[in-house]
């Protein structure tokens, strides 16, 4: 069986996408039913699409993470293909949240073309996925029959190789930090969602114990070191699908406090050490405060294994690629 995994996500300066792409291509590759399979990044070029096509020329499947305008195109691109198409959509393409705080008129503009365009898709593909349940909340009401009969919940993980546990004192001195206590915030494009504005109330109203560690526009390599230098993450975004943070946080044994967003409170459903917080940072302090008084017992990276390692999830979406052949 031969895949070809696509998304929207452009390549960095080191020649690099997604790198959670990446690490679901690997994990999909060491399944014994697979042949073959390449992740390619779409850079919205022609280039990119005669790559596409060419790769899906002889693939069984080609399947598109992150929907938009861009996703109509490379199907357009595929007619006369034979490949089994798949979509699974992450967040904003099918919720669109972020059309209230946009401020101009073409980012606006944009925003609804990508989800309009979302919408179209679901209609066009052989299967469509989502990252969390909560999402199909958003997609019309005359699509809900279609979308019966070919949605699934495609469930990301964590590269349990890549991210491995360290001891805090070693990973603040990888980082070149001073011994502290860290709280992690996760804001890797720099953006008004995540609410940086909510995760430095909190932490002020927490006291002088424990500083706000922003991880921002860092190498992927470098995000393990930042988890585990940390004392725990926390998630303060207006929207979200289903946050990668998290679960990469758990595999590394590190509570997770989060506000109610995507599929947060699904995600931190049953923990001990971790919790759902309040949007007001008074008062979300004093929850995590009285959380880290408790002893660490969750022991997150064994106990939810099974729906954190990628090599366990993506069991279920290898499973369905062979039942749709």
């Amino acid at each position: 069986m031969k895949i070809v995994l696509v998304s929207n996500q452009r390549r960095n300066i080191n020649g690099i996408g997604n790198p959670i792409m990446y690490r679901m291509c690997e994990s999909i590759q060491r399944d014994e039913r697979v042949s073959d399979v390449e992740f390619i990044p779409f850079e919205n070029n022609f280039s990119s699409l005669f790559e596409i096509r060419r790769k899906t020329k002889t693939a069984d499947i080609i399947h598109i993470h992150f929907g938009g305008f861009y996703v109509l195109i490379i199907w357009l691109f595929l007619l006369g293909t034979h490949a089994k198409k798949f979509i699974t959509f992450h967040g904003t393409d099918i919720h669109a949240k972020s059309f209230k705080t946009a401020k101009s008129l073409k980012r606006k503009f944009k925003i609804k073309l990508n989800q309009y365009a979302s919408f179209l898709t679901i209609i066009l593909f052989y299967k469509t996925g989502f990252v969390a349940k909560e999402m199909t909340e958003y997609v019309p009401r005359y699509l809900k029959r279609t979308l019966k009969k070919k949605s699934f919940i495609q469930k990301l993980g964590v590269d349990y190789n890549t991210f491995v546990p360290m001891e805090q004192s070693k990973a603040q001195q990888i980082l070149g930090l001073p011994s502290g206590r860290y709280i992690l915030f996760s804001d890797i494009s720099n953006t008004t969602i995540k609410r940086r504005d909510i995760a430095e109330a909190i932490v002020c109203s927490m006291g002088h114990d424990y500083q706000l560690l922003v991880m921002c526009g860092v190498p992927p390599t470098m995000v393990p070191y930042y988890i585990n230098a940390s004392t725990f993450l926390l998630l303060t975004s207006d929207e979200e699908g289903s946050p990668n943070i998290i679960r990469e946080a758990l595999a590394l044994n590190k509570p997770v406090f989060s506000v109610k967003v995507g599929d947060a409170p699904m995600q931190l459903e049953g923990l001990n050490n971790s919790a759902i917080i309040s949007r007001e940072p008074a008062k979300a302090a004093r929850t995590i405060l009285d959380k880290l008084e408790n002893t660490y017992t969750d022991n997150t990276r064994e106990t939810r294994k099974s729906i954190l390692s990628f090599d366990e999830v993506n069991k279920e979406i290898i499973t369905l690629y062979s039942e749709t052949l």
